[in-house]
């Protein structure tokens, strides 16, 4: 025997009617018309076959078995009620989990999150570090920040910037003083490169038309992330693809300089999420505190590796 299931609308609507006494009364409590409100409870009574209210002088008033039916259901809207607050409670208090490369959370994101904080006290937010694409099913993450093409499996994504890549290394690696300025100079330079971006120096070489140049001759340190290796060219160590609009405030305190102005794309960074669900509501507000957080720094940087 099937279940006789009453249309759930219809009933969360009698049930505020009853509990209030008023059709007017349940209709601000609803923010619908008085009108609807009878509509719906006209549906309700069709769908069981009964009178649940009955005209009176002072208005609506429950007849017998719509008294009977509020007492038997209001119990379980009461704990239909206190289940949702109770789980909307634990979802408030627990930490936003937002997963990045290190490289930004270090050189970008970090800094910034004690304004996120007084913006939002009531939200924690977790940093987890990691590169490449997010697995949703795998890794707890609410968010991830990712470079790429916008196009992963089961996600939904967002564009923030573009990825802007291109050789750059403290002043103070530079012999006399002296910067260098044309390609075949980098024959007396150390190269630096992150085992996260093992191509970067093939790819800036061919897009810049240098597929003669000697790579495979020249001394590399390699690093496991671009965290350390743009750590180790700040430091005078080599020269190392740098990613511009991440490593933006470098170039203001002079730690980093660009070299040659010839920047390539790789990617772009995205927000990303899973797609069955969509953003959660402090997921949209961390995204729209981090474009506010990114749009005067993308702003200040060269046209070129600024542009998307």
């Amino acid at each position: 025997m099937a279940w006789s299931v009453p249309p759930l609308n219809p009933l969360h609507v009698f049930e505020v009617a009853s509990r209030v006494g008023s059709f007017t009364k349940a209709a601000e409590v609803l923010s619908v018309s008085p009108s609807a409100v009878s509509r719906q409870i006209a549906a309700l009574e069709s769908f069981l076959d009964v009178r649940l209210f009955r005209r009176a002088r002072d208005g609506n008033v429950l007849t017998e078995v719509g008294e009977e039916y509020y007492r038997a259901i209001a119990p379980a809207f009461d704990t239909i009620t206190s289940v949702t607050d109770r789980i909307k409670r634990a979802q408030d208090s627990a930490p936003l989990s937002v997963r990045v490369p290190s490289t930004f959370a270090v050189r970008f994101l970090i800094s910034r999150l004690s304004e996120f904080r007084k913006e939002h006290p009531g939200t924690n937010v977790r940093i987890i570090t990691g590169f490449g694409p997010v697995d949703f099913v795998r890794e707890d993450v609410d968010i991830s920040i990712q470079v790429g093409s916008g196009d992963w499996p089961g996600t939904e994504s967002k564009m923030l910037f573009a990825n802007w890549v291109q050789p750059m290394c403290s002043p103070k690696l530079f012999k006399d003083g002296q910067p260098i300025h044309h390609i075949d100079e980098l024959l007396g330079y150390r190269l630096l490169i992150s085992n996260n971006r093992p191509t970067d120096w093939i790819d800036w070489m061919t897009a810049a038309g240098r597929l003669d140049f000697p790579l495979d001759h020249m001394e590399i340190i390699e690093f496991p992330n671009s965290l350390l290796a743009n750590q180790a060219a700040a430091e005078g160590l080599g020269i190392v693809i740098g990613q511009v609009p991440v490593l933006g405030p470098e170039f203001a305190e002079q730690a980093m300089v660009r070299l040659f102005d010839k920047p390539i794309r790789q990617g772009s960074y995205y927000a990303v999420w899973r797609a069955e669900t969509g953003p959660s509501r402090k997921a949209r507000q961390f995204l729209s505190w981090l474009q506010r957080q990114l749009d005067p720094v993308l702003a200040r940087l060269p046209q070129d590796s600024a542009a998307a």
